[in-house]
């Protein structure tokens, strides 16, 4: 009897134990991992911005730098009068390396947008694929930046397709 009292004792000990691991320790095991598993992924964004961030302020400052290279190729007189003879000027250099034969020139009215103007200028003439594609290329890597607005390219001779008349108007920019 003492034998079975010690067993039965031993049962109800064991079956206690399982019986608090099952209602009690598992739940509450399975809130705290949640809540571990939720805060870690609070804290991987958290690590994630912070790493961020540094290369944010590069990117900021990096920004800041192509701005100010930018501005200093923008054309640099005082006044919209003198900005499109310096335009001609540096139009008439890049077209002198390209070699395009240039008949007519003629500036436009500029164009006022918030801080700055742009300045257009009309221009057509002759030349072959190669001097208008040396001319886009002095274009893009002049000291002032141009933007090409309008292009237009002709055939003048049928026996000889490379022979083009084209008609290009550009516009530089320039702060007012």
């Amino acid at each position: 009897m003492k034998k079975n009292k010690y067993v039965l004792i031993g049962f109800l000990v064991v079956s206690t134990i399982f019986l608090f691991e099952y209602k009690f320790l598992e739940p509450r095991s399975e809130m705290l991992r949640e809540s571990i598993e939720s805060r870690y992924d609070t804290l991987q964004k958290y690590e994630y911005f912070v790493k961020d961030s540094g290369t944010t302020e590069e990117n900021v400052e990096a920004a800041i730098n192509d701005m100010k290279e930018m501005e200093e190729r923008l054309i640099q007189e005082k006044s919209e009068s003198l900005a499109s003879p310096k335009l001609q000027s540096e139009l008439s250099v890049i077209t002198g390396k390209a070699g395009l034969n240039v008949l007519n020139v003629k500036p436009l009215a500029p164009v006022k947008t918030g801080k700055y103007s742009s300045i257009p200028i009309y221009f057509e003439g002759n030349g072959n694929i190669k001097q208008i594609g040396d001319f886009l290329k002095y274009v893009e890597s002049g000291d002032i930046m141009i933007k090409i607005d309008k292009l237009s390219l002709n055939i003048t001779n049928l026996q000889n397709p490379r022979d083009l008349k084209f008609k290009i108007q550009v516009s530089g920019l320039m702060k007012t």
